[in-house]
């Protein structure tokens, strides 16, 4: 299949009926964000902390139809209880996940966890991932991390985050595109809501990112305030606002995600899952493995008639070489 079939303008409502009538949509690009920097096993004993959890939980996204991991390697010193600073602990899963997953796409955190300097977020990209986040403005949080009772550690007592904030600046997201452009790695543009897209225009004109443009629109409830409340009406206004040369993914936080996940395959765009976004299977049922999503995913997928790509076909969406990454 040729690139130029691969993508498609989602504002071009005719191309994408013309295409749609065909069956020709691009193929459906999963993601997986395994573990986050925040959420552990104290919310869902099945999350995977430890590299080696990890690395299993990547491989079986992988053979179930994932195209892209997300890592956030956890600190051992502070009980995998949240991201990482050191770039080896990011190395030590990365050579792992290559050697299991030949052709995966791996993707990084720049975000991490609360609470870190702009050189800690940077520790990953010394790891060679192909690929990173670039959160495009602030994230409000509002959570209370419950304690992690032995035989895990790392948080004694709950936490509570409602006056936390994650302080991306214009001038931060600056740093972070040109550390990523010196070193190869595309940027995976997270946008919370619409106003932060004016920070990618800003980082298009400073000549920062290269087409085309991988954005994941991130949406949630009303009561978790984390991004705009996941429903067509905001799914359709950040479109409408992305430059040309823009392909994105949903991510779907909490309850969100099977509302964003079906809306981002009928219209052609892609879908990012994991333990990262969302516990559960279904309200009240946890999800017992990545796994278990990504086959939903890709369930949903064929029932709806979209194609799910390969990593292949995702390298050449996102313009990425066809050789991995090696360590």
């Amino acid at each position: 299949m040729k690139y130029s079939n691969l993508i498609m303008d989602l504002k071009d409502h005719v191309e994408f009926e013309e295409r749609r009538k065909a069956g020709n949509l691009p193929p459906l690009i999963i993601s997986c964000a395994i573990t986050g920097g925040v959420v552990g096993k104290e919310a869902n004993p099945f999350l995977p902390e430890t590299p080696e959890e990890q690395i299993q939980s990547t491989y079986e996204v992988y053979k179930s139809g994932a195209s892209i991991v997300h890592i956030h390697a956890r600190d051992p010193n502070k009980g995998h209880a949240v991201s990482s600073t050191n770039h080896e602990d990011y190395l030590k899963v990365n050579k792992a996940v290559r050697e299991l997953c030949p052709d995966i796409i791996i993707n990084n955190t720049c975000g991490g966890s609360f609470g870190l300097t702009t050189r800690e977020r940077m520790a990953s990209l010394d790891a060679h991932p192909e690929v990173a986040s670039l959160n495009c403005g602030p994230l409000i949080l509002k959570a209370t991390l419950a304690a992690r009772k032995p035989p895990l550690s790392g948080r004694d007592e709950p936490l509570c985050l409602d006056d936390e904030i994650i302080p991306f600046t214009f001038k931060e997201t600056e740093v972070l595109a040109k550390a990523m452009a010196d070193r190869g790695i595309k940027p995976e543009l997270e946008v919370y809501n619409p106003q932060q897209v004016n920070v990618v225009h800003s980082l298009i004109g400073q000549g920062l990112l290269e087409k085309p443009y991988w954005f994941s629109l991130i949406f949630s409830t009303y009561l978790g305030g984390l991004a705009v409340p996941g429903n067509i009406r905001n799914y359709i206004n950040i479109i409408d606002n992305l430059p040309e040369n823009s392909i994105f993914q949903t991510i779907g936080v909490g309850a969100a995600q099977m509302m964003m996940a079906p809306l981002a395959i009928i219209t052609g765009a892609h879908v990012r899952v994991g333990m990262e976004d969302n516990l559960f299977y279904k309200r009240g049922e946890l999800l017992k493995s990545n796994k278990q999503m990504v086959e939903k995913i890709v369930r949903l997928a064929e029932e709806l008639e979209r194609e799910v790509a390969t990593p292949a076909q995702a390298r050449d969406m996102l313009g990425l070489s066809h050789r991995p990454s090696t360590y």
